[in-house]
């Protein structure tokens, strides 16, 4: 009796903390992807008091914000999530001080930095797998806030046909003219893979 009991404990409690917690809603999802402990999100802090975080952007996030909150079809949201699924998208953001790292310079090298950031990242960043397959930026852009917000970001968009059944994928920044050097952030595909959907109306 006491060993049935506690079968049916413990299915309710995978369900409560299982089933239920893999549909969320847009802005939980992005709570989900900024939490270090779900593997979307790497930072570190470099010279120049500069931090550098990358955050991997799910699917359901560009699908949420190309809808909204309006009221879609399961058809219309499996033709986007279809369309966006085809690729891995990361944001780069930067900070100096809890400020955008692009306004803490001045001079040539601002006006230098914002060209390079604008048109040129793409000479800087790379995607390259467990098996040492590289990937190029496919697109990428610069989120320009003119100074008003607490980082410079910036999306990076890459194919994600090389990346499919690797173990892990590695975001690779070299120097680009900020001195802070080149890093590597990686990430685990099966955490990539293993995200909650948002739950959109219908």
């Amino acid at each position: 009796m006491i060993r049935g009991v506690s079968f049916i404990l413990a299915f309710l409690y995978l369900c409560i903390t299982g089933c239920t917690s893999r549909n969320l809603s847009g802005e939980d999802l992005t709570a989900f992807a900024a939490d270090e402990s779900h593997g979307l999100h790497k930072s570190v802090a470099v010279a120049n008091n500069v931090t550098i975080d990358v955050t991997y952007r799910p699917t359901d996030l560009l699908v949420y914000q190309e809808v909204g909150k309006s009221k879609t079809t399961p058809q219309q949201i499996d033709s986007l999530r279809k369309k966006y699924s085809q690729y891995l998208y990361f944001i780069l953001s930067l900070s100096a001080n809890n400020k955008e790292a692009l306004h803490q310079t001045g001079g040539e090298q601002y006006g230098d930095l914002v060209q390079t950031l604008s048109f040129r990242m793409n000479n800087y960043v790379t995607l390259t797998t467990s098996v040492n397959d590289s990937i190029p930026v496919g697109d990428f852009m610069l989120n320009r806030t003119y100074g008003m917000s607490r980082s410079t970001d910036l999306l990076f968009v890459f194919n994600k046909e090389k990346a499919n059944d690797k173990d892990w994928v590695q975001f690779n920044l070299n120097e680009f003219g900020l001195g802070i050097g080149n890093q590597r952030f990686r990430f685990e595909m099966d955490d990539l893979e293993d995200i909650p959907k948002v739950t959109f109306e219908n």
